[in-house]
């Protein structure tokens, strides 16, 4: 998600059709697997005003995919982003570069390689950024191959690894994007070349312990996920739809089945909520985020943008209830419990999933693994569904067009809880929030524990 996102402008809900599923001897369909690995945390640069980080692999972890692009073909490796709409590698001349883990594009080795402008540009709020040009060659992954593709080289920037976004076009980085001058970017351009019949994907992350997902073009798989997919409508911004954002009703948090008190109140529920896959962790406003955290004992470090918890806690019974209108989804504490450095770990410290943000949401990869997730961009909407950890054999639908409901979609049978669960509208109030996130006593012992890697360092 680039910084010059807009939701903090007026949000208006709209919706024409739903998601329809078909059956098909021969779906058309792509699969991709990745695996989380260390990456750039390019998202967390977006949206924290930190001059520095603490240091934490748990942040830095991504999902990350191979392509091959040119010809012949040179490999890459990029970010999976929902939150973002360009591919962009680095160019082999780079100043991020030598991207030795990563690989680079070098359009002199290519002899399907053409100019198409220089608007690419990106930044995010702590002042990084990536910039060059727009470039059109050949890109292959798996058994598939796309002629004439056009992505970025970036020639300028702070990253070694690229990215793959596939959001909206409209959210593209050119220069002359935001309602003019969009190209055909990577959802599209599977539509247009035959590969899909319609631009929407799934998405499964499996657990955290896994490291690993699978995205799938143009299908659900419903041996991946519970009971039936719930559909909302994306929100939209002056008419435009920028970002793939629902609304949020409330969060809760239950222990042993019972529920946790969460100052949902000062809060102007409901409020947009993108999910976004580029992201490694959850962001909610402060006031509800203060009493989630005084209830399972985390330390908000104001300083890192993130918070910090006893591993310990994650062998507690605690599950989190994001709301959405008239259904909510569970998330179990172990899902947003990272470990960091050994160290930390050793001494009993982890970095919390869930962070804090004013007047918006955003649903990172603690709240996306145990979802499933389906991304319509075509009907501007988004099907949920909770994630099957432990999935059989495949049953890959195909979606289509048309006006069929997507819950007709229904996946495994779960024994121990439904997929998801009924409820009412999240509070609402005018009030201004004064909650603060609490700090505890293992805040200066992780202090310490950072001053000793700097002076390492």
């Amino acid at each position: 998600m680039k910084s010059t996102t807009l939701l903090s402008l007026a949000w208006a809900a709209q919706s024409a059709y739903s998601l329809s599923i078909h059956e098909r001897d021969e779906p058309s369909t792509l699969q991709f697997n990745f695996e989380r690995r260390q990456i750039a945390d390019r998202s967390r640069r977006k949206r924290s005003t930190a001059s520095a980080d603490l240091v934490n692999l748990a942040t830095n972890l991504g999902y990350t995919m191979n392509l091959t692009l040119g010809t012949p073909g040179q490999k890459v490796s990029v970010t999976l982003d929902t939150g973002s709409s360009d591919l962009w590698v680095n160019g082999a001349n780079s100043s991020a570069c030598p991207c030795t883990d990563y690989g680079s594009y070098n359009s002199s080795e290519s002899s399907t390689y053409t100019f198409v402008n220089d608007d690419f540009s990106i930044e995010y709020v702590d002042g990084s950024e990536a910039t060059g040009d727009y470039v059109n060659d050949t890109l292959k992954f798996s058994n598939v191959t796309l002629t004439n593709f056009q992505f970025a080289v970036a020639y300028d920037g702070d990253s070694e690894e690229g990215v793959l976004g596939i959001g909206y076009a409209s959210d593209e980085a050119s220069d002359s994007s935001y309602g003019g001058g969009e190209y055909t970017n990577f959802p599209e351009a599977l539509v247009d070349q035959g590969v899909i019949n319609w631009p929407a994907y799934s998405l499964w992350l499996d657990d955290l312990d896994e490291g690993k997902g699978t995205i799938l073009f143009g299908g659900v798989n419903t041996a991946k996920y519970y009971g039936s997919l719930q559909t909302l409508p994306i929100v939209s911004i002056e008419d435009m739809y920028i970002e793939f954002a629902v609304n949020l009703t409330a969060v809760h948090l239950e222990k042993n089945g019972n529920s946790v008190s969460v100052n949902n109140s000062a809060t102007q529920f409901p409020i947009p909520a993108v999910l976004d896959s580029g992201t490694a962790l959850t962001y909610i406003p402060t006031s509800a985020a203060a009493s989630i955290y005084d209830a399972v004992g985390a330390t908000y470090m104001s300083e890192y943008g993130y918070g910090v918890i006893e591993c310990s806690v994650k062998d507690d019974n605690f599950t989190f209830l994001f709301d959405f209108g008239s259904f909510n989804m569970s998330v179990d504490i172990s899902e947003m419990i990272l470990e960091t450095s050994s160290d930390m770990t050793d001494m009993n410290i982890c970095t919390f999933g869930l962070s804090v943000i004013e007047d918006e949401a955003l649903l990172g990869d603690t709240f996306l693994r145990s979802a499933y997730v389906v991304y319509d961009l075509g009907n501007n909407e988004i099907s949920l569904a909770k994630a099957n950890f432990d999935p059989g054999e495949d049953h890959v639908l195909e979606i289509g067009t048309g006006s069929d409901a997507v819950p007709k979609a229904t996946g495994a049978t779960e024994t121990t809880a439904p997929a998801a669960t009924s409820t009412g509208s999240g509070d609402k109030s005018d009030k201004e929030s004064s909650a603060t996130v609490p700090r505890s006593q293992i805040a200066s012992l992780v202090a310490g524990v950072v001053v000793g890697v700097f002076l390492v360092l």
